[in-house]
């Protein structure tokens, strides 16, 4: 199961250029559950491939590419350790308490826009 920890990180406005204290909320894996997850994807990609041989016609597309999309997704998973989950803080621009959605993206930096105002923001350490 993945360890949630929290990381301090800033909120720096585009045009403000003003840095806010802000939190990121992150999912950490070890080596044995990033190995169980990148095989899972794997799977799921090359059952969907099977599936694809009984679509007439189209199964010459899509199983070569879900036979591929599954290597390059595994081998991408089998190498990242941190799932970024969401950061909180104050938006540099409107000064309003926000929480930002990562997509599963811990990289730093980054930009985000600001749900309120739509001004750009940027995390990093």
């Amino acid at each position: 199961m993945p360890q949630e920890i929290i990381k301090d990180i800033h909120f720096k406005g585009q045009k403000s250029k003003v840095m806010n204290p802000a939190k990121m909320w992150i999912n950490t894996y070890n080596e044995k559950e990033q190995k169980v997850r990148a095989i899972k994807t794997l799977l799921n990609f090359w059952g969907i491939a099977a599936l694809c041989i009984l679509i007439p016609i189209a199964h010459f597309l899509l199983v070569p590419l879900f036979f591929i999309m599954g290597i390059m997704k595994s081998m991408k998973l089998l190498h990242k350790a941190e799932d970024g989950l969401y950061a909180e803080g104050n938006c540099p621009a409107c000064e309003k308490q926000i929480k930002l959605n990562l997509d599963n993206n811990a990289d730093l930096p980054q930009w985000i826009d600001c749900p309120n105002c739509k001004q750009a923001i940027e995390l990093n350490q």
